[in-house]
Order: C-alpha cells, then sequence, then structure tokens
C-alpha cells in the first residue's frame, strides 16, 4: 500500500513527522518503520526533465531503418521490373528479392549496420548499408550459378535492381541518418550525472543531478529513498556517480537495481590508465591492458604477412639481386646491416636493412640522425634510402614473426627526438609495442618520415601508431599497404 505526498509515492511503512513548503522547495522528514529519521528536501526543478525515453526513441529507429532499407531495396527493382517486364512483380521479381533480401540483413546485422551509432552518421551508415547490399547481391549470385538455378533471374534485372537499389539505399539511409540523429539530439544515449559532494569534470556534459537539490541520498534501509533516487535515473541509460570514496559503495549498491548501466568517477584511477575491471580471487582489480589484437585477429595478420611478405620477396627477387650487387662494388663491407630494434612486447630484436652506410663510420644504436648530405652515406645508400628500398630485407624479419608488414616503425633504442630518448618524450610511447613493429604504418602514410628533431616529430608519430592499435582490421592494412605506395619517395627521407 502506498501514498502520494507532495507527488512522491511512498509506502506505508514511511510516515512523514514534519513538513514544510518554502517556496518550490517541500521540505519533509520520514520516519521508516525501522525508527530511523532522516531530513530532506526536495526540489523538482533539479530532477531530469521528463519526456519519451531515448531507450523507446532508439526501439522507434532500429524498426524504422529496417523498414526504410526494405522499402529502398524492393521499391527500385519492382520499378526496374516494371519498365523491363511490363509488371511490378512477378516470379522473377519474387525471386529476386528472396535471394537479396534475407543475405542483405544476415550480412547488415553482421557489420552492424542497424547498430544506433552508425545510424546517426550519414558516411557510416551509407557505407555499411551499400556494402551490404554488394555483399547481398555478391553471394546471391554465386549461389544461383553454383546451383544453377540462375534461369529465373533477368541479368537485366538483376544489373538493374543492383544500381537502383545501391542509389535508392544510399540516399535513404543519408535522410534516415539526418533525422535519426534530430529525434535522439544528436546522441543515441541519455546520460546523467549524479553529484554528491564531488564536482565532475568541466567537460561533462550529461544531466547533472544535485542531491541536495534533487533530496536524495544512497539509504539502503528507506524504500522511499530508493524509489525517489529511482524516478531520477529511470529515462537514463549510463548514470555516472561523482562522490567521495567513502560513499561509492553505497551509491553503487543504491543503484545495481536502476536496470541502467552505472559508473563511478574514480580520478586517481587515471594515472593507472584503467580501461576496465576484472576478479581475481574474488578481489576487484583494474584492467590497465589488453592484447589490441584476439586470437582470430593474430591469425589473420600472420596470414596475411606470410602471403604479402612472400609474394614481395619472389617479385622483388631480381632487385634484391641487382641492389645487393650495387652495394658490394660500391664500398667495401657485408650487404646486410642488423641493428638492434624496440620489438613486440619491448623485446629486442635485429632488424635487417640493406647497408646504406660505410661499415667504418656506421652507428650502430642510431644515437645519430643522419642528415642532408652525410658523409657517412654511400652513393648507393644515398638512392636506396630515397627510395625506401634499404627497408626490403625487413621482409625476412616478417616471415620469421618479427614484424609485421603493417604497424609501428620499429626504432632504435638510443633514438632521439631532439636531446630526449624518445621514451623520455612521452610516458606513453611503450604503449606502441603492443602489436608486431611494421614495415610500413599509419604515421608512415600521414607522412610523419624523417628526422625527429623536436619532441613534437615523435609525439605526432606516437598518436598515429596508438590510433592504428585502437582502430585495426586487416582492411585497414591492406588500405596502408596501396596508399604506402605513394610515400615511398619522400623529401625526409636521406
Amino acid at each position: 500500500m502506498h501514498r502520494t505526498i507532495y507527488g512522491i509515492v511512498t509506502p506505508q511503512s514511511c510516515r512523514p513527522v514534519d513538513i514544510e513548503r518554502r517556496g518550490k522547495i517541500r521540505v519533509a522528514t520520514f520516519e521508516s518503520k525501522l525508527g530511523e529519521s532522516e531530513r530532506v528536501s526536495f526540489d523538482p526543478a533539479a530532477l531530469p526533465p521528463r519526456g519519451i525515453s531515448k531507450q523507446m526513441i532508439r526501439g522507434r529507429l532500429v524498426l524504422s531503418v529496417l523498414a526504410v532499407d526494405l522499402i529502398a531495396i524492393v521499391a527500385p527493382i519492382a520499378l526496374a521490373a516494371w519498365v523491363h517486364l511490363g509488371y511490378f512483380f512477378g516470379v522473377r521479381v519474387v525471386s529476386l528479392l528472396i535471394l537479396v533480401l534475407p543475405l542483405y540483413y544476415l550480412i547488415a546485422l553482421q557489420i552492424k549496420a542497424f547498430s544506433l551509432r552508425n545510424i546517426i552518421k550519414p558516411p557510416r551508415s551509407m557505407r555499411k548499408a551499400f556494402s551490404a547490399l554488394l555483399g547481398a547481391y555478391a553471394i546471391g549470385l554465386a549461389i544461383t550459378f553454383a546451383t544453377r538455378s540462375n534461369e529465373e533471374l533477368s541479368r537485366v534485372l538483376v544489373a538493374t535492381g543492383c544500381l537502383l537499389s545501391g542509389i535508392s539505399l544510399i540516399l535513404a539511409r543519408a535522410i534516415f541518418a539526418d533525422l535519426a540523429a534530430r529525434a535522439l539530439g544528436g546522441t543515441p544515449a541519455t546520460e546523467i550525472v549524479i553529484v554528491d559532494g564531488v564536482e565532475p569534470p568541466p567537460q561533462c556534459t550529461a544531466t547533472r543531478v544535485d542531491v541536495q537539490g534533487a533530496g536524495i541520498i544512497p539509504n539502503l534501509s528507506d524504500p522511499m529513498m530508493l524509489h525517489r533516487i529511482g524516478e531520477c535515473v529511470f529515462q537514463a541509460d549510463r548514470v555516472i556517480i561523482s562522490c567521495p570514496p567513502e560513499r561509492r559503495g553505497k551509491w553503487a549498491l543504491a543503484l545495481k537495481g536502476a536496470g541502467v548501466q552505472v559508473e563511478v568517477l574514480a580520478p586517481e584511477l587515471d594515472a593507472l590508465g584503467a580501461i576496465g575491471t576484472s576478479n581475481y580471487h574474488g578481489f576487484a582489480t583494474a584492467v590497465v591492458a589488453v592484447g589490441p589484437l584476439s586470437g582470430i585477429d593474430r591469425v589473420t595478420k600472420r596470414v596475411f604477412d606470410l602471403v604479402v611478405a612472400g609474394a614481395m620477396l619472389i617479385g622483388l627477387l631480381p632487385l634484391l639481386v641487382i641492389v645487393a650487387i650495387a652495394i658490394k662494388c660500391d664500398s667495401h663491407g657485408p650487404v646486410l646491416f642488423a641493428q638492434q630494434r624496440v620489438g613486440q612486447g619491448n623485446r629486442l630484436f635485429r632488424m635487417l636493412k640493406f647497408r646504406s652506410m660505410y661499415v667504418t663510420q656506421a652507428d650502430a644504436s642510431a644515437s645519430r640522425l643522419v642528415t642532408r648530405g652525410d658523409p657517412r652515406v654511400t652513393r648507393v645508400g644515398w638512392f636506396i634510402r630515397q627510395t625506401s628500398i634499404d627497408e626490403l630485407p625487413q621482409l625476412f624479419n616478417v616471415l620469421r614473426g618479427e614484424m609485421s608488414i603493417v604497424g609501428p616503425r620499429p626504432h632504435a633504442t638510443g633514438a632521439l627526438a631532439g636531446s630526449a630518448l624518445y621514451w623520455e618524450v612521452s610516458a606513453h610511447y611503450w604503449n606502441r609495442h603492443a602489436v608486431k613493429p611494421g614495415l610500413t604504418g599509419l604515421a608512415q602514410v600521414r607522412g610523419f618520415r624523417g628526422n625527429t628533431e623536436t619532441g613534437a616529430d615523435l609525439l605526432n608519430r606516437l598518436q598515429a601508431d596508438l590510433a592504428y592499435l585502437e582502430s585495426w582490421t586487416v582492411w585497414r592494412d591492406v588500405i596502408l599497404v596501396l596508399q604506402t605506395f605513394k610515400v615511398l619517395m619522400h623529401r625526409n627521407a636521406f
């Protein structure tokens, strides 16, 4: 049994012993059945605004985009059939739709084309939907030819339908993305930060609920108080608690039953760089690092490395022989030069290069930067350094598993940025070694090559390396390899 006092539903077990009104603020003292009493103030203006929850909006948008895609695919195919065959729907049209539509939705689900975060971003939404459509047509046609059931399909209808439905789908997704973003207010989730004595970071843009104004405290023995907390957060998707350390446990317990994602701000974890939590024999732990690649990702990347490195060695074998002969004829010494570099897991390995310096003036630790007109570099050395041919022996490092085709470039332990060692410039420098170093990488494609004369030169490369770790896909490796050919000749390579 419940009763309503000033718009707040209270259980019968809690009875008011004192109520007063101060303008818009109602102050009440309640006594629970346990005999405890607490004095709290309640300001309706301090509560989050009510309205249709974003959870409901998200559900409607997902259903809507499913319908929009269906219309965007079916309508152009039906139109093409009417122009070509004289009817909107028939055996050929239905056969094509039965073939394409299930495959489209399966592929779209797999690549998260219906994810809200993708739906509200026009370029991403259009790209994923179009990719799913092309994949559906490609797989569908392969199935029909393999099973010899393509007699029921019209080639003109398939080609025209694919073209028109692709254009229609792109336009529909572009328009829908704009409407969806407006409906969600630009963000797919509702965030609330509960402020209890500790100010959240200034960049926090979530809806603020001050515990003093809202009249809420984490009292687990007061059902009415827990109800009021639930009223504050019931439309939220994410709740952040900003409170002193001694009250974090109470707030966590009070909100575990809220049915939303609840997080506690713990600034002291910033120094650890925590990325999550785990459990060790019943004790909570802060996760500070995980491998950037899953098991299947590591296998995929290794297969890619072996295929590309093997193909390049076979295709470039004549060039490698010519360069080796030129080096031997140009100066005394070995063809290859091995230098200690930092590899995956901060483990050292010997990286191979074509020798480009005179043997007596080689810099094994790479502590001295090569400058334009450097007398240590041989005549052949100048050419192979400017064209990046000197890096080709690292294909053998790739085959041996010490390097990858794409990844952060391996640095020497004595390399300097200005007058400082690389790891002295940034504490995050060692993070780049979570994957194997590469023949090429995102930093090189972005143009960050040559000497590191200042700390900023290194930071630009480090930022690119860390960005690569955070968003690895095998397709991105393929794109980076193709983009590398544009930057092989570089003005900073000498």
